[in-house]
């Protein structure tokens, strides 16, 4: 019966070991996330530089202005918002000219 009760515990310890580590898989996946804002400027701007997205650099990241580069061109994209009916707000960003951007 002793064999028995210590096998059992040995089971449950590496039990909670594998846990343990799968625990820390997903929190380390979770810290790489970004804010749904950098994914749309970053998916955005993929399409307006013609360049992956992976190669998309922020220069600034404001709340409400986000100034990104890639492929040797540079764009600032601002958060415009709209009432939506119910008072809510449909903001979506938009990438704008100004004379800071680098554009062909």
């Amino acid at each position: 019966m002793p064999n028995k009760v210590v096998q059992v515990a040995g089971t449950m310890l590496l039990s909670l070991r594998v846990l343990s580590v799968l625990a820390l898989g997903v929190l380390a996946l979770g810290c790489g996330h970004e804010p749904a804002s950098t994914q749309q400027v970053r998916s955005a701007a993929s399409v307006d530089l013609n360049c992956d997205a992976s190669m998309i650099e922020f220069v600034d990241d404001e709340p409400t202005v986000k100034r990104v580069s890639g492929c040797g061109r540079t764009l600032t994209y601002m958060s415009k918002c709209n009432a939506t009916a119910g008072g809510g707000q449909d903001c979506r960003w938009r990438a704008v000219r100004d004379d800071a951007n680098d554009l062909d």
